[in-house]
C-alpha cells in the first residue's frame, strides 16, 4: 500500500507516487478530471468507485461486454459531460484487454440499457 504523505514529512517523493495519490474512483464535483482509467479488482474493493459492473463467469465475449459496460455507464443520469467524454475517449481494446475471456455483466442499470 502506497501512503500520501506531504512532502514537508517525506525526503522526497517520485512523480509516480504524486501520480497515484490523485487517482480517485468517485470525484468530487469541484475536480478537474483529466483521463478515465479501466480497472479491474475484485467488486469488494470497488465499493466507492462512481461507475462499476460486476463480472461472472458467461458466455458474453470480453468486447460485447466492454461496450455494454460503456454503454451503460454513458447512460447514467449522475455524471458530468466531462466524464461522459473521457469515458467515450478509452479504446474498446484497452478495457477489452483486462476482461476474461467469457463473462456475464451485472448492473443495476443494466436492464435499462437493454430494453
Amino acid at each position: 500500500m502506497i501512503s500520501c504523505v506531504p512532502q514537508t514529512e517525506q525526503a522526497g517523493p517520485d512523480a509516480d507516487t504524486e501520480m497515484l495519490c490523485q487517482l480517485t474512483g468517485s470525484p468530487f464535483p469541484e475536480d478537474e478530471l483529466l483521463f478515465a482509467v479501466p480497472v479491474v479488482a475484485p467488486y469488494s474493493s470497488l465499493h466507492n468507485y462512481k461507475y462499476k459492473v460486476k463480472l461472472t463467469p458467461g458466455t458474453n465475449k470480453r468486447g460485447k461486454a466492454a461496450k455494454t459496460a460503456v454503454q451503460v455507464f454513458l447512460r447514467d443520469k449522475a455524471g458530468s459531460n466531462r466524464e461522459r467524454d473521457l469515458l467515450k475517449a478509452v479504446k474498446e481494446e484497452n478495457i477489452a484487454r483486462n476482461f476474461p475471456g467469457k463473462v456475464k455483466l451485472s448492473a443495476p442499470q443494466l436492464h435499462k440499457k437493454k430494453k
